[in-house]
């Protein structure tokens, strides 16, 4: 811990990440709020939504060859200073009563598409920054703050709305990111190698594109990590909310299944800081598991307390998880194409949430639910398996390259 308080640039980036991340949990209850209430239209909400993802993931493969350039810290504070501009505007178009969903999801797709360029130049910094023997740790603080958010955000932002008012969500979120440019400000990130001759934009995209493709462990962290997890995931809070309906445990016992997961996350997060929690790896594997496991006993135990405890085991899968996956990628992936990886793994993983979902969706009406969270619990458990076989020789000891053992 006293290596990460004294690493200057780390701080900087955690101080200004961290408030931009609790603004963006605060305004979302905001933006479906006004949405709602201006239309009274699911079909709008729902557009809203398509408009604050769609140009996210267009965008996000051609943005991490930008995120690989030598410009990360240009393209944060870029990203940062336009998202609070928007923010503001919004607040004020608000705050007038000059309300237009036209407007609004011409802005929600403009700052997607700068979410696109953000994340991955976030992503490809954090590894320069922080050594090997704390990059966990430091992805375990980022892991923490998001959990906390997700918990604390929606509760700031239904207060503010009740005693100020909906503009005040927008004008907060705004001030984050302003908050958070002026931290990117004073950031210094290492440059990394570049290729001597010039290349092409469409020559670095394809490289980074069979980069992963080529790279077996790498492709298998994206299939598995990105893809199938995040499917079988995504319609877990429509599995919820059906159980909840069916058991009668009325819109507070959802809640309280809710805040159950977030808090598990969050308490995995603490474990993988305080704690020495051992091969990266191993700790993705055991995460993976501990989900399935979850999502099993969900199906053949519904009852509330048992739901409760449950779902805080899935959880805290969910950080052990991703902290090891998401870390285990940027160890074993070269400083001059992590954008690009992480561009290309995020898309597919946001163009599979919508897919997983519907599919979720389908299941409900032909299944019952408790079959359903047990069969996908079996393959999330069975896919953690998988991620033996590329990583069979660190697991085994016999190989330790690129450091992939939390300190």
């Amino acid at each position: 811990m006293n290596q990460l308080v004294k690493n200057r640039q780390f701080v900087l980036l955690l101080g200004g990440q961290g408030i931009s991340i609790l603004g963006d949990q605060i305004y979302y209850i905001g933006l479906m709020w006004t949405i709602m209430k201006q239309t009274g239209s699911a079909m709008s909400l729902g557009m809203s939504v398509f408009c604050m993802t769609l140009p996210s993931i267009l965008v996000m493969p051609w943005a991490g060859v930008f995120a690989d350039r030598n410009i990360k810290k240009q393209i944060l504070i870029i990203s940062d200073f336009f998202r609070g501009l928007i923010m503001f505007v919004i607040a004020f178009l608000t705050l007038e009563g000059h309300f237009s969903l036209i407007a609004i999801n011409l802005f929600l797709a403009l700052i997607s598409a700068m979410n696109a360029f953000f994340s991955p130049a976030l992503s490809s910094t954090i590894p320069l920054i922080l050594d090997k023997n704390n990059l966990s740790k430091g992805n375990a603080v980022f892991e923490f703050i998001r959990r906390f958010s997700t918990i604390c955000g929606p509760v700031i932002g239904g207060i503010l709305i009740s005693f100020l008012s909906i503009s005040s969500v927008f004008a907060l979120n705004g001030l984050s990111f302003i908050i958070s440019f002026f931290f990117s400000l004073f950031l210094k990130v290492p440059a990394v190698s570049q290729p001597e001759h010039s290349e092409s934009f469409l020559t670095r995209f394809k490289e980074g594109f069979f980069y992963t493709l080529r790279m077996k462990r790498l492709l298998c962290l994206t299939l598995v990590g990105g893809v199938i997890i995040n499917f079988f995931l995504a319609p877990v809070e429509i599995f919820l909310v059906v159980i909840s309906h069916q058991l009668k445990f009325g819109s507070a016992g959802l809640g309280w299944i809710d805040a159950a997961i977030s808090i598990g996350a969050l308490l995995g997060a603490l474990t993988i800081f305080f704690g020495k929690t051992g091969h990266l790896i191993r700790m993705a594997m055991i995460g993976l598991v501990m989900e399935g496991v979850a999502l099993m006993l969900a199906g053949l135990l519904p009852d509330f307390i048992s739901m409760a405890v449950f779902f805080g085991l899935l959880g805290l899968g969910v950080s052990f998880a991703s902290i090891g996956i998401g870390t285990t990628s940027q160890l074993i992936t070269e400083d001059d194409k992590r954008g690009r990886v992480n561009s290309f793994g995020a898309m597919l993983s946001s163009s599979t949430v919508p897919l997983g979902t519907l599919f979720g969706s389908f299941l409900v009406g032909q299944l019952p639910v408790h079959w359903i969270l047990v069969c996908f619990g079996l393959i999330v458990a069975g896919s953690g398996m998988t991620l033996y076989f590329p990583f069979k020789k660190e697991l085994l000891g016999t190989e330790t390259k690129n450091g992939l053992t939390n300190q």
